[in-house]
């Protein structure tokens, strides 16, 4: 990654405006796209670390926003919002959440990211398991009506995933938001209206 592309405007823009990753203009876009974050809302944030998400639900929300990573995060969070660094993958974790919660939750947002090795065919299977992940967690935890957001490397695993997805939900929508460095191998899916 060269040190221009990393400070581009959308790195100098979340600079300005006080967000802790650039990533932050990826949800807000979505969000203006897909309707995803209201006031009194339930959110869970997962591979939330450094922040940009996190921060982008809670300043709408102003409500129960719940967030885990494994590294820590590049901002102070606001008194309504819950942080949990560690494993999203323990359960012990999923069932901390879900405590906090204290309910079912509107929107399951997963940014997660595997580490990268350099090897496609091992990134884009290990991003798929992580979405795996989120989907059996969002299963568990999402209201009727509720929605999805899953970052995910394409690959053979994307197709097989996106069908498991649109038997659970409504609609299920791939977006590259515009805030996505063009050398990045990432697509989002957003998926509508679960079944319950």
């Amino acid at each position: 990654m060269s040190q221009y592309e990393r400070k581009d405007r959308f790195y100098q823009k979340a600079k300005k405006e006080g967000y802790p990753a650039r990533s932050a203009y990826k949800l807000i876009e979505l969000d203006q796209r897909f309707k995803i974050l209201k006031p009194g809302r339930k959110i869970v944030d997962l591979g939330c670390a450094p922040g940009g998400w996190l921060k982008v639900a809670e300043d709408v929300v102003k409500g129960v926003v719940v967030g885990i990573d494994l590294l820590p995060l590049q901002y102070s969070p606001a008194s309504s919002t819950t942080f949990i660094q560690g494993d999203f993958l323990d359960s012990t974790h999923q069932q901390q959440i879900v405590k906090t919660l204290g309910g079912y939750a509107d929107w399951v947002l997963s940014d997660m990211s595997p580490n990268i090795s350099g090897i496609k065919f091992r990134d884009t299977l290990a991003s798929a398991e992580l979405c795996e992940v989120a989907l059996e967690f969002a299963k568990k935890v999402l209201k009727k009506g509720g929605g999805l957001v899953v970052k995910i490397f394409p690959g053979p695993e994307l197709d097989p995933f996106r069908k498991k997805a649109r038997a659970l939900f409504e609609k299920v929508t791939q977006v590259t938001p515009e805030a996505t460095r063009k050398s990045s191998n990432e697509v989002y899916l957003v998926a509508q209206q679960f079944f319950s």
